[in-house]
């Protein structure tokens, strides 16, 4: 839909470009007492001139006309307050946000961490962590506490303990007392960023210094960096065993991979003997591989190694038997190109997004001189009522609430912002453990909303681009709904005016007399006179036997400019056709006389036809009952300036 509107502004604008002889500010033009001045045409006219597939359109006395008329529409549509229209309004605040969005980030910056994520999906890591769990709003002196921790755990490693007796030991990390804090493989976007970016900048067989995160502090181990592996869907054959001395499992397992060896399907296979209930009937098909979806001991390496589809693993054991893995279907990764779209996406969502934030807070900072008093930030905390935090609590105004504690542009943050926005989001802060830090989020957190709403306010008038680029959306939107409202949708519901349209205009839609069949092209008439008869009394032919020209086959109509002229639709087949020194022979299937559909049968069509008279009689009228005061002297140096060029 949104590709539909953009290109119907298809006059639309761009760049101001410098003139000679008139200035951007020169009126070109008045229509219906709406004044409109070089600078505006030049914007329409620049931006699509080297996408006009009309060359006559690129003439400035044709391009001129094309201009009053878009101009004449809009003046129509504002008229009828199609801009004001909920559906149109909507569209267009959803517009202006996804066009706001690229002006509220550092580009430089995104482009580094797209760069980086580019990079690290070319790898994948081996690592183990132990976490040391420590709350993100949590006190200096805690965090400092669980930073000395780690560091104590690291020496404790360094000195010789191993990783995973530490990890049962230390680490807050639940699941270490399952895996002994080894997470297996993972790529980028699998963990937290700064997790990521320790295990990426840590070297094989090292430990990191403790890593910062949401969850707390992270001692990373990491023991292989690898190539990211192709993309593989992958099938199994379980034999379910306690232990690998099941003599009986052993021997089923391998009786099995014999039976793959002297050439059964591996789903098959699966299908008859797989003790895995759940894929069994799907001959053992698990799906796309991904790493660390399964909890299957040892797998991770053994598809990793299989590279190429039907590659099947020699018998494996894990926690629940004995297993053979296939891969069943293998692509080659994504190219850059094609992840860049997904993972500009992922950086503006994950925890890279925070950075992105920082760079933001200190550039609106600077800009709005955000000011802060420190000590009425301090004071407001004694002002927290904590005992009615869930119940929406008033606050009065006071000298108290009304206390200043920032000041930005010729605006303003009191005490009252601030608790008002604790109270309404009451359930995001309920869990901070002191009022100092509470009021102290709930601060930063209402100035950066405050701070970006005053630069997404001031956008048009800070940007010219942002705002030109609005506005043709703008009136392509606008115009989109007028041309469906008083156009399309006008024309199509008038099925009297149709059906006359169609009367009147039916040789246009008569059907062409066609064959279906081969048409056969040789060099030489002795062959094709040969295939001609062979053809005839249905012989079995070989047409390796024959030296073709060429060969098609399909559906044809009499003026096909691959076939002879002048063809009799009735008598075509019957005989070697020479044309242009080369030989046909036609095999005919089927063949169809000109028809004349009825209304029903071309009603899609008609309907398209008549849309474009009606659309093209509106505009007519239009241009007639307008009033048109053309500068004829600015439009002269218009063509001076652009028609020379076009003809380059």
């Amino acid at each position: 839909m949104r590709l539909i509107k953009t290109t119907l502004i298809f006059l639309l604008f761009s760049l101001s470009i410098n003139t000679f002889g008139q200035k951007p500010t020169d009126v070109l033009v008045t229509i219906n007492d709406s004044i409109y001045n070089v600078a505006d045409f030049e914007r329409l006219y620049t931006k699509n001139i080297d996408i006009i597939a009309d060359e006559s359109q690129k003439d400035i006395d044709n391009y001129f006309n094309l201009y009053k008329i878009y101009k004449l529409r809009l003046q129509n549509a504002y008229r009828l307050e199609i801009d004001k229209l909920p559906a149109v309004q909507q569209e267009l605040k959803s517009y202006r946000a996804e066009l706001a969005e690229k002006y509220f980030i550092n580009e430089n910056e995104l482009d580094r961490l797209l760069n980086e994520a580019l990079e690290r999906s070319d790898f994948e890591i081996k690592a183990s962590h132990i976490l040391v769990a420590v709350d993100e709003l949590a006190q200096p002196a805690d965090t400092l506490k669980a930073y000395n921790k780690a560091l104590e755990i690291r020496s404790k490693l360094l000195n010789g303990m191993s990783f995973e007796d530490a990890a049962l030991k230390f680490s807050d990390d639940l699941s270490a007392k399952n895996n002994k804090g080894n997470l297996g493989y993972f790529s980028v976007f699998k963990m937290v960023y700064p997790f990521e970016s320790g295990a990426y900048t840590t070297k094989i067989g090292e430990i990191s210094l403790p890593v910062r995160s949401n969850f707390g502090y992270h001692l990373i181990k990491v023991y292989n960096k690898r190539a990211t592996p192709k993309v593989k869907n992958i099938a199994h054959i379980l034999v379910e065993a306690k232990d690998m001395n099941d003599a009986e499992a052993k021997k089923k397992i391998n009786e099995i991979y014999k039976r793959l060896e002297v050439g059964d399907t591996f789903y098959d296979v699966a299908f008859h003997f797989s003790e895995d209930i759940y894929s069994r009937e799907k001959g053992g098909d698990l799906g796309i591989y991904n790493e660390g979806a399964l909890n299957i001991e040892g797998i991770s390496d053994i598809v990793y190694n299989l590279n190429f589809k039907g590659a099947y693993s020699k018998p494996f054991f894990s926690q629940y038997g004995w297993h053979i893995v296939s891969v069943t279907h293998i692509k080659d990764q994504p190219t850059k190109e094609e992840l860049k779209e997904n993972f500009l996406r992922r950086i503006k969502s994950d925890s890279r997004s925070k950075i992105l934030e920082k760079n933001l807070i200190h550039h609106l900072k600077e800009q709005y001189h955000f000011k802060t008093n420190h000590e009425n930030i301090v004071k407001t905390s004694k002002l927290l009522n904590r005992e009615e935090l869930l119940n929406d609590p008033k606050v009065e105004s006071n000298q108290e609430t009304e206390m200043v504690l920032a000041t930005y542009s010729d605006k303003k943050i009191t005490a009252k912002n601030i608790l008002e926005h604790i109270y309404s989001f009451a359930n995001q802060y309920a869990f901070v453990k002191t009022d100092e830090l509470l009021i102290e989020k709930a601060f930063d957190f209402y100035s950066l909303r405050k701070l970006k709403e005053e630069y997404n306010n001031n956008l048009e008038i800070n940007f010219p681009d942002f705002a030109h680029h609005l506005n043709e959306y703008k009136e392509g939107l606008i115009l989109f709904n007028f041309l469906e409202e008083k156009i399309w949708n006008e024309s199509a519901k008038d099925t009297l005016a149709l059906k006359n349209y169609f009367d009147e205009h039916q040789s246009n839609y008569l059907q062409p007399a066609y064959f279906i069949g081969e048409v056969y092209v040789f060099a030489k008439k002795s062959d094709a006179k040969t295939y001609n008869k062979l053809l005839n009394i249905k012989y079995p032919i070989k047409e390796a036997d024959f030296p073709m020209v060429y060969k098609y086959q399909g559906r044809f109509s009499l003026d096909d400019k691959r076939l002879p002229k002048n063809l009799d639709l009735k008598t075509v087949g019957q005989k070697v056709i020479k044309y242009n020194n080369n030989y046909y022979v036609f095999y005919i299937r089927d063949r169809k006389e000109t028809v004349q559909p009825t209304y029903e049968e071309v009603k899609s069509k008609v309907l398209s036809d008549y849309q474009n008279q009606f659309e093209q009689q509106y505009n007519e009228q239009l241009l007639k009952n307008a009033q048109i005061n053309l500068n004829e002297t600015v439009l002269n140096q218009l063509k001076a300036k652009y028609n020379k060029k076009t003809l380059n």
